[in-house]
């Protein structure tokens, strides 16, 4: 019987709730993004302060939500991450193709995070291979953000606790973009409409 229940138990599968302090993350996005593409684009005007997004999984401690300089060692997490890095640095070689796509209109900021086309006709075959490797390098740094998040919960770093961590650190990485979005620049609201910055 014993042996039974002990397989029983071994199969479970146990859910791991993980805390996601977002206004830290968006915070350790800039840091992280300031320190590793300087020459990122700064915006040419002070962006607004937006209400956050009330939190969507459960506080595993209380500890966590008021742990001060957490961005800070969210970022240093991060910084330990080779392939993050090395994103965050190819982006910052492509930031002046970047910025002439951004600022003919050819491109926006998608609420996903990524770059998405705006218009067609404005986009040459480089253009799109750069907006390509952007975009999978921008998706390096998201789920690089979302390992981090796991290890300062001291939770397994496997597919379910990603899975459930993604959507968050997308969501907080696009508000990031829309935010440091230079002026005249396309950004997308989380609904999907399209305004001019």
């Amino acid at each position: 019987m014993g042996i039974f229940l002990l397989a029983i138990v071994s199969c479970m599968v146990v859910k791991v709730n993980v805390y996601f302090p977002a206004k830290d993350v968006k915070d350790a996005y800039g840091i992280l993004e300031q320190e590793l593409t300087p020459e990122q684009g700064k915006p040419n005007e002070k962006p607004e302060e937006k209400p956050q997004s009330f939190i969507k999984f459960e506080l595993v401690t209380s500890a966590h939500a008021q742990e001060p300089d957490l961005a800070k060692k969210i970022a240093e997490i991060v910084r330990k991450m080779p392939d993050v890095v090395n994103a965050f640095r190819s982006i910052g070689a492509r930031l002046a193709d970047l910025d002439k796509m951004r600022e003919s209109g050819a491109v926006g900021e998608g609420r996903d995070g990524m770059l998405a086309i705006r218009d067609e006709k404005l986009l040459t075959p480089d253009q799109r291979t750069i907006m390509a490797a952007v975009n999978a390098d921008r998706k390096t740094i998201i789920r690089g953000m979302a390992r981090a998040i796991i290890r300062i919960n001291r939770a397994p770093e496997n597919e379910q606790n990603l899975n459930q961590v993604m959507p968050e650190a997308v969501e907080q990485f696009a508000a990031h973009r829309r935010d440091s979005a230079k002026k005249g620049w396309w950004i997308q609201s989380p609904e999907g409409d399209w305004t001019r910055k």
